[in-house]
């Protein structure tokens, strides 16, 4: 048998392999509940959504679409956000996140603009955007 562990997804209330993107998911989920205010209950993780199958989902309180969440092991390339994009495509949500296990970049479209900053912002002030647009 392999070296690898694993752990459970709080998210899930499963067992999960221990891979290096699953750390950092992981790693990012229990920020995103710990530190910056997302409902557990409104993450959906690893699901499939139009024959594709998305990292993290964040919904808003009235089940919308507010955050897809792309994690990578690796560098976060152009790649990366192209990914992100396509599976925005079939999601909807107004706001998109690459993380690896050193960055986070945050990206969401003023007009026909990208604009990103380093950093996912907390629940309560994504969902104030949400709410104004």
């Amino acid at each position: 048998m392999g070296s690898s562990k694993s752990n459970r997804c709080f998210i899930r209330k499963r067992e999960l392999v221990d891979t290096p993107e699953e750390r950092v998911r992981q790693a990012l989920l229990h920020k995103m509940v710990g530190e910056l205010g997302f409902p557990k209950g409104l993450l959906s993780v690893e699901r499939g959504i139009g024959g594709r199958r998305t990292d993290i989902v964040c919904y808003t309180k009235e089940m919308a679409p507010l955050l897809l969440v792309e994690c990578k092991a690796g560098p976060l390339h152009a790649g990366a956000l192209q990914q992100a994009l396509g599976y925005n495509e079939t999601v909807g949500a107004p706001f998109l996140c690459l993380a690896n296990g050193e960055e986070v970049h945050t990206y969401w479209f003023e007009g026909t603009k990208r604009v990103s900053i380093p950093f996912l912002p907390c629940f309560k002030d994504l969902y104030a955007v949400f709410q104004r647009r």
